[in-house]
């Protein structure tokens, strides 16, 4: 997940859709370049693991108008039936920025995490806070 772009120096991000099997409920997840606790996710989300899979290339593009690797908050715009659900990392707290894409893939934008929570905020959106240790 090394992003090229990104600026030196900066945690990377993970920005994942996830979707709920056999529903229409989905989430961006934001987290740490670490590994996903796909249980412990499950669990917050009063859900069993195995009801949980990555949005289809075809969902990623329906529904943030985006493609693999270019998955971001900043195309949650794009959700115009609001059927996401954004789930933050409480550990993105911790970190001095936040890196994401400004809907491209070749180019990344750098913001504080309060106005990350702003901007979610702004377009809609209550974020849901995750422990993902």
């Amino acid at each position: 997940m090394n992003d090229p772009h990104a600026p030196k120096g900066l945690p990377e991000i993970k920005n994942l859709l996830i979707k709920k099997k056999k529903s229409d409920q989905y989430y961006l997840f934001l987290t740490t370049n670490k590994p996903v606790d796909f249980k412990l996710l499950a669990s917050q989300l009063k859900t069993s693991r195995n009801k949980l899979r990555f949005a289809s290339e075809n969902e990623l593009e329906e529904i943030l108008h985006v493609v693999s690797g270019m998955v971001t908050p900043l195309a949650l715009p794009n959700d115009t039936q609001h059927k996401v659900q954004v789930l933050l990392d409480a550990d993105l707290k911790k970190l001095p920025a936040i890196s994401a894409h400004p809907n491209v893939n070749t180019a990344t934008i750098i913001i504080s995490y309060e106005d990350l929570i702003k901007i979610i905020k702004h377009i809609g959106y209550d974020p849901q806070m995750i422990q993902q240790d």
